[in-house]
């Protein structure tokens, strides 16, 4: 199929999906998958991160702040992020990361792996692309589409609310307003509409005008001279102000009564004669979750389901009690079941609230029971002599049989040799002296192509009401058929010789180089012996021209000869084949080493301030003392290379339960770009404006440091700054890990 035609039917897709998805998740979830099979990747790993503090890893980071794709089509261990390298060490190749953003917005990200290296060419990262910002597009027009109903949602809420709340606009005039608030005027909605907020409240120029602001006032009533509310406002559009308001002066009265009520299970109220709320104790809040002040205005009758029915009981008993359960409307779509006492007090009421634990009870057995009959695992009821009375839906699809077909029957019936049918009966046996059997392999029956099916079986006891054995229930949760655990085998098996072959294949090149560099290294131990003698004068006297020769041959052999032993290095390291000497090694020791000592000299030749520093509390650290100096030289000498003026400074000290050593220059510093690659084998930063000569360096050097530090237990890395300098540092631990096998060893004599 051509590029074109399969991404317009790849858009296609994603729009359909897009409609047919409840979230950005469920989209991406359903559109990795398409691109899965349309780029040929192993995997598609589809994050979303558009809500606030999504976490995302390094590699997720860069892509969505540069809003630019990332392609690493040879992943390996120094691969620029830590998920890049484990990638590559789950045995992926290639990996392609694409942002997806809508309005300048990181939306979420695409990532794409593949076993195969260079499985992402440029033409499959743009389509992806193209398919990332059709998602995006669609994805931030459900997410607005989604605020708009959020917003639509809340003033619905509020105006359902049992608060006070009224729309005004900007002049004051009531546009709405809930019933919280038409009681709480005691007019009708018919007589309020278009009125000003002053006819009902004493506000000033200044009060509205702090109110358009959206800073709280407080009020008197109108109606009620002696009540004060609270007044806050909040913006609903440039025209319309949403107002709630807030009865403060009974809920200072009642504070003291309030304080007797808040621990207990059941919330008081006292009502007038035609069931408004005067007072609520302040456990209401705990228990119905809704603040006792805004109860107080309300009528009883405006909360419950059935206001008329509850209007009637109360007008029915002139003195005593009525108790019923009740349905309360809280607001903003909350709903609580209680039981209610409506006691008549002369011309008042008092009213007591409380859960409805028995309706509570109920539904928990129905969540339960729903919860068995949709498990994903087959269910079984038995009585004591292991006759079913029940199975559910799973057991039905697993087991091919209906639930009204098995009851009655027993449960050996199900099982598909004689050999589980023992294991049933002495599950039986052992279960009147226990609650349960677990982890019992059965072979039960099945239908058509299935006729055997391996289920885990567990059992446990039902009690009754007087806590005596009842029956059995019996969970199994169906296993991998032997065909498949087969074909796992097989298929494990292969993987293993191909990794061998790999790793014979790798071991033979490592080897190769080995002996090649080896070898090379006679010969040339000849000829820098040979050039020694004549350029001494052994063979006979030489001319100027002749010893400036023989000192360029000297030169380049030592060169030559640096570069094969750093191959061996490499070699060596890569094959294991080197063995640490460690030893208690003392940093101030090394500071007087004769090489380390060379360098500094040659550094200071060079005009360069040189220091080495040693913190007092640095203590002695268990390692190989010949390839620490070996990786502390690398790096003075790494330094030199690069700096023309200014200073070398190498500082150690203790960090925690390891000791950090850097080596800082002045030097011309390292691109971010090229920090990431500098501890990979062979690799070197561009050599314009260097200040080493041009044939110098093998850009292996790093790369043995890092091997050396981390055969140690260590770390390494580098931080630079273009134009200002670097800082190359490593760690060493104080402490050497123990192998697993010693450990075992300490154990078993311990």
């Amino acid at each position: 199929m051509p590029v074109s035609t399969q991404i317009g039917k790849l858009i296609g897709d994603v729009l359909i999906l897009s409609r047919e998805s409840s979230g950005l998740g469920d989209l991406l979830s359903k559109s990795g998958q398409r691109m899965k099979v349309a780029f040929n990747a192993d995997e598609v790993i589809a994050k979303d991160v558009s809500s606030r503090g999504a976490r995302m890893s390094q590699a997720d980071a860069a892509v969505i702040n540069s809003g630019r794709p990332y392609v690493d089509n040879r992943l390996s261990d120094y691969s620029a992020f830590p998920e890049l390298i484990s990638f590559h060490k789950s045995g992926f190749k290639s990996c392609a990361i694409v942002p997806i953003k809508a309005d300048g917005k990181g939306l979420g990200i695409l990532t794409l792996v593949s076993k195969a290296e260079e499985a992402f060419d440029q033409q499959v990262v743009e389509s992806v692309t193209v398919l990332a910002d059709v998602i995006g597009n669609e994805a931030y027009l459900k997410i607005e589409k989604e605020k708009s109903l959020n917003v639509a949602r809340y003033f619905d809420a509020a105006f359902n609310s049992i608060l006070p709340q009224v729309l005004i606009d900007n002049s004051g005039s009531i546009i709405k307003a809930n019933k919280g608030m038409l009681n709480l005027i005691d007019r009708p909605a018919s007589e309020v509409s278009g009125r000003n907020m002053r006819e009902f409240f004493s506000l000033s120029d200044d009060d509205l005008t702090s109110i358009s602001r959206g800073a709280p006032v407080e009020a008197k009533s109108a109606l009620y001279a002696d009540r004060i509310f609270e007044i806050t406002s909040s913006r609903a559009s440039d025209r319309l102000i949403h107002l709630l308001l807030q009865d403060e002066t009974e809920a200072l009265e009642l504070d003291e009564k309030a304080k007797l009520f808040d621990y207990g299970d059941e919330v008081y109220m006292l009502l007038d004669g035609n069931l408004k709320m005067l007072w609520a104790s302040r456990n209401s809040k705990r228990i119905l979750k809704t603040d006792p002040d805004a109860l107080v205005g309300i009528r009883l009758t405006d909360m419950v389901s059935d206001p008329e029915e509850l209007q009637r009981q109360a007008k029915s008993m002139p003195d005593g009690q009525i108790t019923r359960r009740a349905r309360l409307n809280l607001g903003n779509d909350l709903f609580a079941d209680v039981k209610l006492t409506l006691l008549k007090n002369g011309a008042a009421y008092s009213c007591i609230i409380s859960n409805d634990y028995e309706r509570k009870i109920n539904a928990a057995q129905r969540v339960a029971g729903d919860l068995v009959q949709f498990s994903g695992d087959i269910v079984i009821r038995m009585d004591k002599l292991g006759t079913i009375s029940g199975i559910n839906k799973a057991a039905e699809r697993i087991l091919g049989c209906r639930s009204q077909d098995m009851e009655g029957t027993s449960v050996s019936s199900l099982c598909a040799d004689s050999e589980s049918q023992n294991r049933i009966s002495e599950a039986f046996a052992l279960m009147k002296k226990s609650d349960s059997v677990t982890d019992m392999f059965l072979n039960m029956s099945g239908k058509g192509e299935n006729p055997e099916i391996p289920v885990n079986m567990n059992l446990v006891g039902l009690l009754d009401e007087n806590g005596n054995q009842a029956g059995y229930l019996g969970i199994g949760r169906e296993l991998m058929t032997k065909v498949e655990m087969e074909e796992l085998k097989d298929r494990l098996g292969e993987a293993e010789q191909l990794e061998k072959k790999l790793k014979a294949e790798s071991d033979l090149k490592t080897q190769f180089i080995y002996n090649i560099s080896h070898d090379l290294k006679t010969p040339l131990t000849s000829i820098k012996g040979y050039s020694k003698l004549m350029l001494q004068g052994e063979f006979g006297a030489i001319s100027e021209d002749q010893k400036g020769s023989l000192e360029t041959i000297l030169g380049e052999v030592d060169r030559l000869m640096s570069l094969i032993l750093q191959i061996l290095d490499v070699a060596k390291l890569a094959s294991g084949k080197i063995k640490l000497d460690i030893q208690q090694v003392s940093f101030n020791d090394i500071k007087e080493n004769a090489s380390v000592k060379a360098l500094g000299e040659r550094a200071r030749n060079q005009g360069l301030e040189f220091e080495i520093n040693v913190d007092y509390s640095v203590p002695e650290v268990p390692a190989d003392p010949n390839r620490l100096i070996q990786v502390i030289v690398n790096l003075i000498d790494n330094a030199l290379k690069f700096t023309a003026k200014g200073s070398i400074k190498v500082n150690v000290a203790r960090k925690g339960k390891t000791v950090r050593v850097e080596v800082t220059d002045t030097g011309i510093g390292v691109k971010e770009d090229d920090q990431k690659k500098l501890f990979k084998k062979f690799y070197q930063v561009s050599r314009k404006d260097l200040t080493m000569q041009p044939k110098a360096g093998t850009g292996l050097g790093l790369s043995i440091v890092k091997e050396i530090v981390n055969l140690h237990g260590g770390r390494v890395g580098v931080t630079s700054e273009v134009g200002k300098g670097s800082t190359f540092w490593f760690t060493i631990p104080l402490e050497k890990k123990k192998k697993k096998h010693q450990q075992e060893d300490e154990k078993q004599q311990g």
